[in-house]
């Protein structure tokens, strides 16, 4: 009968302590999504600053004026310029090779 009593108390602090242990890592959790959130929002922030950064760096008005005052480049006058086709890919090449006959 003790024996019994003892093991139905032990069941019961059992169930307890795996209950308090559910709440907190519940709670841990909740924190750990809450960083997880507020990293993304810090990381997005930084992308959109980033995706401006290459927009401004890259802009052919400011490529040129450094071309022009730190490389010592200048215009081309009419006639200087020459185009140059891209260069087929592989890919082109094999739609054309398949076209002829």
């Amino acid at each position: 009968m003790i024996l019994r009593r003892v093991l139905i108390g032990a069941v019961v602090v059992m169930i307890i302590l795996l209950d308090i242990w559910q709440h907190v890592h519940i709670v841990t959790m909740g924190y750990e999504v809450e960083l997880a959130r507020q990293k993304q929002k810090e990381l997005q922030q930084s992308h959109k600053q980033l995706l401006v950064e290459v927009e401004t760096l890259s802009a052919l008005d400011r490529i040129e004026k450094i071309a022009m005052t730190r490389l010592g480049m200048i215009k081309p006058k009419d006639g200087q310029m020459i185009l140059v086709q891209k260069r087929p890919t592989t890919e082109t090449r094999l739609q054309v090779a398949r076209r002829t006959p």
